[in-house]
């Protein structure tokens, strides 16, 4: 049976993740959530020299608490540029990515594990031996919720090292282009020429492709 010290942490995370997601809709928070808003708060960062650990505090917090992100990642890549973007949107991002597995490992954990039982136990341990490849290849997938892989991994029996690795090489690929995508979009409304446009075309196509890699690997695979 479950014990009632794994219960009241499972539940003292579904308060956090509750209370987080109802501030950021219901509270003056919300005007965050619009990337206009959270755009103009940001750059106002790149006037300081604290502003990049500024904007890594506030992005590895935010995925923390459920915050999405792909807003802070084209953010980042609007206010710092490609280069700077993407190194600032890779650390921010495994910092959220961290605080949030820690998060759910450490609350929920314990509770989840005494509910596995049978077929979900022995997926539980084929997820964990293949950790590494399990994250990598998510990572990879777009479409694949950043925050709910997240808490998700913290909740499965994936090793933190596991973890770790295949969200750094797994998110590398997709931090650059949506960081390049918000700097070219940047330059193609604020500036002019066909350099501009150039750019947006190829992260336009960068994007496009991406999406296709879990696919193009399928197949290449077989």
């Amino acid at each position: 049976m479950t014990n009632k010290k794994a219960i009241i942490k499972f539940v003292t995370l579904i308060i956090i993740v509750a209370g987080a997601f109802f501030a950021f809709r219901y509270t003056p928070l919300s005007q965050y959530t619009q990337k206009e808003e959270l755009l103009y708060l940001l750059a106002q960062f790149r006037e300081h020299w604290w502003g990049p650990v500024g904007f890594i505090i506030i992005y590895g917090v935010g995925c923390a608490f459920a915050f999405p992100g792909s807003i802070l990642t084209l953010c980042g890549g609007a206010i710092f540029g490609v280069v700077w973007g993407s190194a600032y949107n890779i650390l921010a991002s495994n910092l959220g990515a961290t605080l949030a597995f820690l998060m759910a490992r450490y609350f929920g954990r314990d509770f989840v594990a005494k509910l596995m039982k049978g077929r979900i136990e022995s997926f539980d341990e084929k997820v964990a031996d293949n950790g590494f490849r399990f994250i990598f290849t998510l990572r990879l997938i777009p479409l694949v919720p950043f925050v709910g892989l997240n808490f998700g991994s913290g909740l499965s029996r994936i090793k933190y090292r596991d973890y770790l690795l295949g969200s750094v090489l797994g998110m590398l690929p997709g931090t650059f282009i949506y960081t390049y995508f918000a700097d070219a979009l940047l330059s193609g409304v604020t500036g002019s020429g066909q350099k501009a446009m150039t750019n947006l075309i190829i992260a336009s196509a960068l994007l496009i492709l991406i999406s296709l890699v879990p696919t193009i690997y399928k197949k290449f695979k077989k």
